[in-house]
């Protein structure tokens, strides 16, 4: 009886572990929220009428994405995570993810009528916090808010946009674009992170916790 307790117990234990790594890494797919800094920044190259090829580069990616858009404007979505007070005091900010990017059309009717396509621009994980604290309802410990925010402009292909992160949503501010910018450079932003710097041994071992069960849960399908 004893030892069937034990056992018992130990499940108990390495199961909250493995939920914690889990929650742990849908969390680093979001980021810190503080002041107002650039977290995107996008040009755009026409190949066809009111259809472009959308250059995105993010602060917490060094490289850049060409992904194919539809209309006039562009928009891009993010999604907002604010903890519960307890958790702000141990110093967790509110936090921020990049959820979509897509084409808009000025009409409402080229809009439902008029070829489209929506990018993911989030990562997948096995856990999503989200659904997790909306599972747990009044139990929910974790998180005190969670909206979308999104910020859209015209398509111009003589300007470089810039999407700003603010303490409660995202902004978009533009410049002409440089004249010796040819397609497929580099576009210029500051990042979050150097290039290449090594992530920390937490969220190594929690991003290598959710890649094993992410793969896990494809085959179970």
């Amino acid at each position: 009886m004893r030892k069937a307790f034990s056992v018992s117990l130990l499940l108990i234990v390495v199961l909250a572990a493995l939920a914690v790594l889990l929650l742990a890494a849908n969390i680093y797919t979001y980021h810190r929220l503080t002041a107002e800094t650039a977290i995107a920044e996008l040009r755009f190259e026409p190949t066809g009428d009111r259809q472009y090829l959308a250059y995105l580069r993010t602060g917490d990616r060094c490289n850049e994405r060409v992904l194919p858009v539809f209309g006039e404007q562009w928009r891009v979505d993010a999604a907002f995570l604010k903890w519960q007070y307890w958790a702000l005091l141990l110093g967790l900010d509110s936090q921020y993810r990049l959820d979509r990017l897509e084409g808009r059309y000025r009409s409402a009717e080229d809009q439902n009528a008029a070829p489209k396509i929506a990018h993911d621009l989030g990562d997948d994980t096995a856990l999503d916090i989200v659904k997790v604290a909306r599972t747990l309802g009044s139990w929910n410990f974790l998180l005190d808010a969670t909206y979308g925010t999104s910020t859209y402009e015209d398509i111009d292909v003589a300007r470089v946009y810039r999407v700003y992160r603010t303490t409660t949503g995202i902004i978009t501010r533009s410049e002409p674009r440089p004249p010796d910018s040819p397609r497929g450079d580099a576009l210029a932003i500051d990042i979050t992170a150097a290039c290449g710097a090594e992530p920390s041994v937490w969220r190594k071992v929690t991003q290598s916790t959710d890649g094993i069960a992410v793969a896990l849960l494809k085959l179970a399908r």
